[in-house]
């Protein structure tokens, strides 16, 4: 069964997180997910946590639950952090070398707005 395999690999790095029986539980998702009609079944992660809450079932898979939030909180990509710096790197040129950082922060903000909107 590669699915409990990667449920495992998922329990183990977050095992803070997860506890040994999410594998269990995840096998038990997988089972509900297939007794639901096809046009009713979620197709995304969003979709599969939406079921979870609307179906009440927090208590009965608590740790997809959390696996699915810690999914879902997760950035995709840094293209803001990358954004950000880029930013800075154009406001604070040699010319700048002696702002003061609450001054710096403040141009880093506007600029950043601005080429957001």
């Amino acid at each position: 069964m590669p699915f409990r395999h990667q449920s495992a690999v998922l329990q183990k790095y977050y095992s803070k997180d997860l506890p040994v029986s999410f594998s269990n539980e995840y096998i038990h998702f997988q089972s509900y997910l297939l007794t639901l009609p096809k046009d009713n079944a979620p197709k995304t992660i969003l979709g599969m946590l939406q079921k979870i809450i609307e179906s009440d079932f927090q208590d009965v898979f608590p740790y997809i639950s959390i696996a699915l939030r810690m999914f879902l909180c997760c950035p995709a990509s840094n293209c803001s952090a990358e954004r950000s710096f880029s930013a800075l790197k154009r406001i604070k040129t040699y010319l700048r070398s002696s702002t003061k950082d609450d001054r710096l922060n403040d141009l880093a903000i506007l600029n950043i707005v601005r080429i957001n909107s």
